[in-house]
């Protein structure tokens, strides 16, 4: 009985580590499609760019501080991987005209999203490192029509808490 039960905690653990092999940044040009979904799973947004390539995009949040995308040739190999959780690519946000969705497509899931229902606005918060050294998050506000009102930065709450800002306690 207990070699029984040692054997699938062995097995359970293995089959943990392989899962925590599977990342993005380890998906090379040339694969294909139906091998990204085997390694990634299905991505949080698949986006025609309307260059004759489709982007898969893949969130690591809540507890990841990346997102990226994963670019296909019309053949469905890859072509470009890109980790995109940075102010540059958070300026294609743009208030008044970007749709919850618009911003969905580009980073899919956030770490956390607040309600705040005095104003009938919601906010998306996306966890990152910016210039990889610092914990920020993105505050992305919509109004309750979905559309971006505010984009804004603050250090990352997550952080903060736990007086880990900068990785000092």
């Amino acid at each position: 009985m207990r070699i029984r039960a040692l054997g699938c905690a062995l097995a359970s653990a293995a089959c943990l580590l392989l899962t925590a092999c599977s990342h993005p940044q380890l998906m090379d040009p040339g694969m294909t499609e139906s091998q990204v979904r085997t390694e990634l799973g299905a991505p949080h947004a698949a986006v025609d760019t309307g260059k004759g390539t489709q982007r898969w995009v893949y969130s690591m949040q809540p507890f990841g501080q990346e997102v990226w995308w994963i670019e296909f040739d019309a053949d469905g190999r890859i072509v470009r991987r890109e980790e995109v959780l940075d102010r540059a690519h958070m300026a294609l946000i743009k208030p008044g005209v970007s749709t919850e969705k618009d911003v969905w497509n580009l980073f899919g899931k956030c770490a956390q999203e607040y309600t705040f229902s005095l104003i009938d606005q919601t906010a998306w918060m996306y966890r990152f490192k910016d210039d990889g050294l610092f914990d920020m998050a993105c505050w992305v506000q919509f109004d309750v029509n979905g559309v971006v009102t505010e984009v804004g930065f603050t250090t990352d709450p997550w952080k903060d808490r736990d007086g880990l800002f900068w990785g000092f306690n």
